[in-house]
């Protein structure tokens, strides 16, 4: 038994034909009937059954156990085959959310410059959903992601960065600018530009009024805090942001939350718990656990 008669063996229940896997490999029928038999041969058991040679194969009970174990091991082997190429490489592969992107990213840049690092670095902002995947499946070495409350995993190792406070920006010229905090009563009837949905800022103002039974007047969704900071700036409603995740406009006031219904923004940094490391790549992951944001 070989990887090659497993990557054969999986597309074979997949397609439940000979002659599609054996398009697909590039390679005889024969060819592929023989890994069939191999796999037969070591497991004792009857894995894939055909009433005729026309019908699609069927697979059977042992069958169903190897396609999933198969499955597993061939991810495991292509990520080992990924990681142990990688190993010779000095890049440091980093990925960010939009959120950690425009807070963290500046700084990561500034800091690795100076210490004549930068080189080492590949950048990429992406959403978390897709961050995470990718640090899983080995497309990345680390991965600086902001969530609404700490990470735990079982696969990675989480570091905790810091914490930032969302807060709300309104126009100078709004009544809420002239408050020294905001209480969510406050957003009442009030017209608000949001993020979009399922974005963590959106997710967060939700969560902020129905715990107060206050119904947001959203007017607009926004899809980046940079378009929500220009359109308070001209004054067509407030902003419900990250702190820090946008420079603020001469025109747009930055009003916190009452500390009791504060809500934080936890900066994390997550690497696999099976990376291995060379000893660049470790210097470089060792220096963004030290690196703080203005602010």
């Amino acid at each position: 038994m070989t990887e090659r008669d497993l990557s054969y063996f999986c597309t074979l229940v997949e397609t439940g034909n000979y002659t599609a896997t054996a398009k697909h490999f590039h390679v005889t029928q024969p060819a592929i009937s023989a890994a069939l038999k191999r796999l037969e041969a070591k497991y004792g058991t009857s894995l894939l059954t055909q009433s005729n040679h026309r019908a699609r194969l069927v697979t059977t009970p042992s069958g169903q156990v190897l396609y999933i174990r198969a499955r597993k091991l061939l991810k495991e082997l292509m990520q080992v085959a990924i990681e142990v190429k990688h190993a010779e490489d000095q890049q440091v592969r980093l990925g960010f959310s939009h959120v950690t992107g425009g807070i963290w990213l500046p700084r990561v840049v500034e800091v690795f410059e100076h210490r004549r690092l930068l080189g080492f670095l590949t950048t990429e902002v992406t959403i978390s959903e897709n961050l995470l995947e990718k640090l899983r499946n080995h497309q990345l070495d680390a991965a600086i992601f902001s969530s609404l409350q700490p990470m735990k995993s079982d696969d990675l190792q989480v570091f905790q960065l810091e914490s930032h406070p969302l807060c709300v920006r309104a126009n100078v010229r709004h009544p809420l600018s002239r408050l020294n905090v905001i209480a969510a009563e406050n957003l009442n009837q009030v017209p608000i530009i949001a993020r979009m949905q399922h974005s963590l800022p959106r997710t967060a103002l939700e969560r902020y009024c129905h715990h107060s039974n206050v119904h947001p007047d959203i007017i607009y969704e926004a899809q980046s805090n940079q378009l929500v900071e220009k359109l308070v700036a001209r004054n067509l409603g407030v902003g419900f942001v990250i702190k820090g995740s946008v420079s603020l406009s001469a025109n747009v006031v930055q009003i916190p939350l009452r500390s009791s219904e504060s809500i934080d923004c936890f900066m994390q940094m997550a690497v696999r718990k099976s990376f291995l490391p060379n000893k660049q790549q470790s210097q470089c992951i060792e220096l963004l656990k030290t690196i703080k944001s203005p602010d």
